[in-house]
């Protein structure tokens, strides 16, 4: 048996016995580090939509929408991520 697989194993067991528990800590950690991406993409964003409110000005063709979309639903996914965390944490206390 390879060492991940060993660990692997190991760690599910622990985790059926119910006696893997992650910190409050590292959760709380994640959950603001998963709010600050997501602020951060938010801002990314609005800087694409400008840049094609801008091009548009100037009778160029924005080819930021595609962008625009991509961040936004990247965004959305860390935002669930961040409230799956967020009930993870709640269920343990």
């Amino acid at each position: 048996m390879s060492d991940d697989a060993f660990i692997n194993e190991v760690m599910g067991r622990l985790k059926d016995k119910g006696m893997l528990m992650i910190t409050d800590e590292f959760i709380d950690q994640l959950i603001i580090t998963l709010h600050a991406n997501v602020t951060a993409i938010n801002s990314l964003i609005e800087i694409v939509e400008v840049e094609n409110q801008m091009l548009a000005l100037r009778c160029a063709i924005p080819t930021g929408s595609r962008q625009v979309e991509s961040l936004k639903e990247l965004s959305k996914r860390i935002a669930e991520i961040a409230f799956n965390v967020e009930d993870v944490r709640n269920e343990q206390r």
